[in-house]
């Protein structure tokens, strides 16, 4: 199927890391790039880290992102883009979007977050900036995220997105897999998670895990870490807190996308987002024990859930209709009311009564 047309062009500012030579092919980054091209636009790649370390005598994105913003604003007067997209981009300087938009007035400009939002620190150079936002996406909900709420600018939950040429795996076809249970991720500054992964491998011996960036085993990357993907039957994903509204690291996304049984914890609300038949949800440490030796025993239900979840992210959370989603927002289409998760736009006040009491045409000419 083509991709539909819209004659939009994008300057899309992220972090595209070429300098990890391919290893980081899967990062969202690149994701939301192939959305918006699936979404009919023209998409120009500013990798600004990448951009402010050639523009450096000595390589250093630290002493090149003050010609890294320049380069921006000179990018966006050549291109004249639609809209501006941004990735995280947290030396992307006030300054910079303000002289952008003097020179580009109609110029609309999104911008989207997947890391956590809960150190205040971290997400200070957002709050900086958030009212020179059209929109706000994140993979965070909840109250949490209504604090980048703004006159003009409203904040959303985004799911991590898939991507089929990056997840590109059916592990529940897998008929004799590798592993059991799989995790990917770091330890380190983390002795709980340390603790849980020891304890859950002591209380079953039948199962066989592979355990990657943990524990005192290095992690995997790029192709590596797909034929392990391709080769097991469920994962966990272990977020850093389960008590915040819808989030997950983009590892789930990497797990469901690629067809293995997700274990999550309750707690954030997921449930919202797969349903018990599409991935292994559970309470507590005992139960995620209990849940990991009768799947080991079922496994025609374990596939069965796998297929379904793998199904369920491919269909409604692609890097495709995410971005749809971003840029329904950005331009406040009406359209942003069909995604099935609408329901966690934070509106200011009365931003949202205005957008409400609009029908499709008066929203259309706004």
């Amino acid at each position: 199927m083509s991709a539909p047309f819209c004659g939009m062009r994008i300057v899309h500012a992220a972090s595209y890391q070429m300098d990890k030579d391919g290893a980081a092919f899967f990062n969202c980054d690149l994701k939301f790039h192939q959305g918006l091209v699936q979404n009919g636009c023209h998409v120009y790649p500013f990798s600004f880290n990448d951009r402010a370390r050639m523009l450096s005598l000595m390589g250093s994105k630290t002493f090149g992102k003050s010609r890294a913003n320049k380069a921006l604003v000179k990018t966006c007067r050549n291109m004249r883009p639609d809209a501006l997209i941004l990735g995280h981009g947290q030396h992307i300087t006030r300054e910079t979007l303000q002289e952008i938009r003097s020179a580009q007035p109609g110029l609309k400009i999104g911008y989207w977050y997947i890391d956590p939002l809960w150190v205040p620190k971290d997400v200070e150079h957002l709050h900086r900036r958030a009212d020179l936002f059209d929109a706000i996406v994140c993979t965070t909900g909840g109250r949490l995220l209504q604090q980048f709420c703004r006159p003009g600018t409203p904040a959303a939950f985004i799911p991590n997105p898939v991507e089929p040429g990056v997840e590109r795996y059916r592990a529940f076809e897998t008929e004799t897999p590798l592993y059991d249970v799989v995790f990917f991720g770091r330890d380190k500054h983390a002795p709980e998670r340390a603790e849980f992964l020891k304890k859950l491998v002591a209380a079953l011996p039948q199962v066989r895990f592979g355990l990657f960036g943990c524990l005192g085993q290095p992690l995997v990357f790029g192709a590596q870490k797909d034929e392990i993907l391709a080769r097991s039957r469920m994962a966990l994903n272990l977020s850093r807190r389960t008590d915040v509204e819808l989030y997950s690291s983009d590892r789930i996304a990497q797990l469901t996308g690629n067809g293995l049984l997700t274990l999550i914890q309750r707690g954030a609300g997921l449930e919202e987002l797969h349903t018990e038949d599409e991935a292994g949800f559970y309470s507590d440490f005992d139960d995620l024990v209990r849940l990991i030796a009768a799947l080991k025993q079922d496994d025609a239900r374990c596939r069965q859930m796998a297929c379904n979840g793998w199904r369920k992210a491919h269909e409604n959370y692609s890097s495709q209709a995410v971005m749809e989603f971003l840029l329904n927002l950005t331009f406040r289409r009406p359209e942003v009311q069909n995604c099935p998760w609408a329901g966690h736009i934070q509106w200011y006040e009365q931003d949202r009564d205005r957008v409400e009491n609009l029908d499709a045409r008066r929203i259309n000419a706004a």
